[in-house]
């Protein structure tokens, strides 16, 4: 609604603006403790009656619009360092993970000192997407305290905000560490001897493959920077109806003006991302392979996975990699659907459409039913004549031609019957919304004919007074000549 007060500053020069909070001024504080009498003489709080913040003028709306806009400005600058410090943090993570399981650059660096290099720049990124996330909420709480017109923080701070909070602290808290070890990991298989046999990764395997969660901030900058939210009228609209500008009304707005572009990009995202987790979780089960070989292995087993076709010349062998095969069935199931409903979607005719496909099929039925009636006419004639020629000459050849008109008479009626037919059914099979519109149409022409008559009455109605005041008039007249 902030949208809608700044747009309301320069409407009026009066003071008609008012901000309400959730919670009482400090004059409520004064009456409570003070009691009555002390309240009426003490000092005039900056709140209004009851409670919130009276404008007293147009100036202070504008100013708490520019500061409310001063705050969204840096909260979207907020947004773009905590996408750029995650997905910083987590390109080290995956360089990390890299450099430690193929060991390319052993002839230039040890491997040891640069992982180590690569963890503790991770976790710095990771302390200061913290600070940075932290810092966002707090100018998050502050425009809604503009907004709702009031200091007390209490009112931004609510128990959903803080666990919400929490959560995502504890989302992008997760980094690689130094010196985490290892951890024994059952290898799977259809061979009884690889079943008893255990696959060391290391931890810092496990712990980068969560970060892939930061990417929830991508969705927030998307929402952000999105025309729904840069825009002020739209957020105006929006607000008006109810509907809030969030992650969910932005992918929704982009589903339906470009269907086929986000699910590309997202089976795109999807698959690399996967592909590169089931790599890490497979790679060390089979050390003798390399890890681009791992990589375009899983790629393909992502999509043929994701599209439900399973070849079956790709296997996973460890919990983690059935999981995430899992997880790709499921999303690849939803994607799918999302697909074919889009595309049924496009397929469908518009109400235009519609109309002109009905006008088409109704027109061409008319004709047939009218030529069919034509023919029952014709052939009827026809037995009547040919009935006339058997009366006259009862020969063979004049019954033959009367049967002959006797059987195209009845294949004409039947063919009626079934035009008939099909033209009722074709009435039936009109959209409701051209027979409400036809409806409307009919009941609005009979509505002019009933004005049309009552203004003819009115006329009509008016001469007659007139007349009736004419006669009345003269009718006075000549009584006041008798009477003289």
């Amino acid at each position: 609604m902030a949208a809608v007060r700044a747009g309301a500053v320069g409407l009026s020069k009066q003071a008609r603006f008012v901000m309400y909070s959730s919670t009482r001024g400090s004059d409520w504080d004064s009456r409570d403790s003070g009691g009555g009498d002390r309240s009426r003489t003490s000092r005039p709080s900056v709140y209004g009656k009851r409670y919130g913040v009276a404008m007293s003028n147009a100036e202070t709306v504008r100013q708490r619009w520019k500061m409310r806009r001063q705050l969204s400005d840096l909260k979207v600058r907020l947004c773009d360092v905590t996408l750029i410090l995650a997905i910083s943090g987590l390109i080290l993570a995956m360089l990390d993970v890299e450099f430690t399981a193929t060991r390319i650059l052993d002839r230039f660096v040890n491997t040891s000192d640069l992982s180590f290099i690569l963890r503790a720049a991770a976790i710095v990124t990771t302390i200061a997407l913290l600070f940075f996330l932290l810092f966002f909420h707090f100018i998050d709480i502050k425009i809604q305290l503009v907004e709702t017109g009031t200091t007390n923080w209490r009112v931004g701070v609510t128990s959903e905000r803080v666990l919400y909070t929490l959560l995502e602290l504890a989302v992008c808290a997760v980094c690689p560490i130094p010196e985490t070890g290892f951890v024994a990991w059952p290898q799977l298989s259809n061979i009884a001897e690889k079943t008893r046999q255990y696959v060391s990764i290391p931890i810092s395997v496990l712990l980068t493959l969560p970060m892939f969660l930061r990417f929830y901030i991508a969705c927030r900058y998307m929402v952000l920077h999105s025309s729904q939210n840069q825009d002020t009228a739209t957020r105006t609209i929006a607000s008006l109806n109810h509907i809030a500008v969030d992650f969910r009304f932005v992918l929704k707005s982009e589903m339906y003006e470009r269907p086929l572009f986000v699910l590309s990009i997202a089976s795109l995202f999807f698959w690399c991302v996967i592909s590169w987790m089931l790599t890490q979780c497979e790679r060390y089960a089979y050390p003798s392979i390399s890890g681009f070989q791992h990589f375009a292995d899983y790629l393909w087993f992502e999509i043929i996975t994701f599209f439900s076709i399973g070849y079956g010349d790709v296997q996973v062998n460890t919990y983690c990699g059935r999981g995430l095969a899992m997880l790709t069935a499921i999303v690849g199931t939803l994607f799918s659907s999302t697909l074919i409903a889009l595309i049924s979607r496009k397929l469908i005719l518009t109400s235009s459409e519609k109309r002109v496909n009905h006008i088409i099929a109704e027109n061409n039925i008319t004709n047939e039913h009218k030529n069919a009636a034509a023919c029952v006419l014709q052939n009827t004639w026809r037995t009547v004549l040919r009935s006339r020629d058997y009366q006259k000459s009862s020969c063979r050849r004049n019954h033959q031609r009367l049967a002959k008109a006797q059987r195209m008479l009845l294949c004409s009626v039947l063919t009626f019957r079934k035009t008939r037919w099909k033209l009722r059914m074709q009435m039936e099979d009109e959209d409701d919304y051209f027979t409400a519109r036809r409806a409307f149409n009919e009941t609005e022409e009979r509505l002019q004919k009933v004005r049309q008559r009552q203004s003819q009455l009115d006329g009509k109605i008016s001469t007659l007074f007139e007349n009736v005041e004419a006669l009345t008039q003269a009718v006075m007249a000549r009584k006041c000549y008798l009477r003289h």
